[in-house]
């Protein structure tokens, strides 16, 4: 890679787990909110189905946002407007406002993904490789963000948590300033110099054709099981493990536990960018799905070390379906509308995907927090079905003549 290309995945990659880690605050104070608040697990379960609907809501326009107003000011927006948010968070003197405030967040944070994605696939060569690390990344993130604001919400409270993690926002805004992004100047290099307006132009059709539609749905099938487990998987560990670290209590202890499980993504991401750039694609994500789906239906009946294993294996398969699905969406459409199907993409993720946290909240509530991770199971059954019938279509493209696009 190019300093130039290392600089903006060191940069994304960053901001991946910055993205990440502010949604992952709530689910590792959620036994402080939930007596603070005196709610069940169904009603935390729905503020957090806000906060990550909202997410995933404004990923839909967020392609189209990035082709307007370019990739720096929709960067300075998403990652200055979340830190202040959580400001605001920290300053709730009721659930309403604390909903209200979470749902900000998931909106201003929503805009990083079609943003990302479509930065590394138009400025990186290898951007498959860089989809992996890009990810890794983020399971940084994913893995960290429930440890420390686990350990910091119960040793200072959860308004604590929100406080402390204003501080990398705000570093990664001033990074971001220093940072080239310009995608026009790469588009006149060798990677887009060929592209002609003739070429690029397609229609709205391409973006609902049949392969992007499955792609649409696995994506957001992989993520109902990521949403609905990692919401409760904290409060889980602290009530299904034995562990005795210090002196702390079981919220720091779930957060740690989760973290550990959620750091296993770090290699499942970047597995899953290596399989990317090699042949048989759709194979390789079929064989994902069908590998995670045990390890997700085994948590309801583990405890202890046996837990902690079957989560740090369902999240490195699930984790490496990410890359690999990213890349294929990137293969399956142009230069020109990749932002746009990123947008519709994270939405069918993080917007439709979310409801896990609702689902996952009735469950606990009416049947208990193992039947959780039963009822998760069942969509990954979906999921590895879809991932088959993924096999058998064509790029969208190849009708339009426009396949040897993919590449960007």
């Amino acid at each position: 890679m190019t300093r130039g290309e290392k600089m903006i995945i060191a940069l994304t990659g960053c901001s991946h787990a910055m993205t990440h880690a502010y949604l992952l605050i709530f689910p590792a104070v959620l036994l402080l909110l939930k007596k603070d608040f005196d709610m069940g697990y169904l009603g935390l379960g729905v503020v957090s189905n806000i906060m990550s609907f909202s997410y995933g809501l404004g990923a839909l326009p967020g392609g189209m946002i990035f082709n307007r107003f370019g990739p720096k000011k929709l960067y300075l927006f998403c990652f200055m407007g979340s830190t202040l948010t959580c400001l605001l968070i920290a300053a709730s003197p009721n659930l309403l406002v604390f909903t209200a405030a979470l749902a900000i967040l998931g909106a201003l944070g929503s805009v990083y993904h079609p943003l990302a994605n479509a930065l590394i696939s138009a400025k990186v060569k290898e951007f498959g490789r860089g989809l992996g690390i890009h990810g890794a990344a983020g399971n940084i993130g994913l893995a960290t963000a429930p440890f420390l604001a686990g350990l910091i919400g119960s040793q200072f409270g959860w308004r604590s948590a929100y406080l402390a993690f204003m501080v990398p926002g705000v570093a990664l805004s001033i990074w971001a300033l220093f940072v080239d992004m310009t995608i026009d100047k790469l588009q006149k290099q060798a990677r887009g110099a060929d592209l002609t307006p003739v070429q690029e132009e397609v229609g709205v059709w391409v973006y609902f054709s049949i392969p992007l539609l499955l792609l649409y749905i696995v994506n957001m099938l992989q993520s109902f099981g990521f949403h609905g487990v990692v919401t409760f998987l904290p409060t889980y560990m602290s009530q299904n493990t034995s562990f005795h670290i210090l002196s702390w209590d079981s919220v720091a202890i779930g957060g740690m536990l989760s973290g550990i499980a959620l750091f296993m993504g770090v290699f499942g991401q970047y597995t899953g960018g290596v399989l990317a750039e090699k042949k048989n694609l759709q194979r390789n994500i079929s064989v994902m799905c069908i590998l995670s789906f045990p390890f997700i239906l085994a948590m309801a009946f583990f405890k202890d070390v046996a837990l902690l294993a079957m989560a740090l294996s369902f999240f490195f398969f699930n984790f490496a379906l990410q890359p690999m699905i990213n890349t294929l969406t990137a293969r399956y459409t142009t230069l020109k509308m990749r932002a746009t199907a990123f947008g519709i993409y994270f939405f069918a993720a993080f917007g439709i995907g979310s409801m896990a946290a609702s689902f996952a909240g009735f469950i606990a509530q009416n049947f208990g927090l193992p039947w959780v991770f039963v009822g998760l199971s069942i969509g990954n059954l979906i999921l590895i079905a879809l991932s088959l019938l993924l096999m058998r279509v064509r790029n969208p493209l190849e009708a339009r003549g426009l396949a040897g696009l993919e590449r960007g």
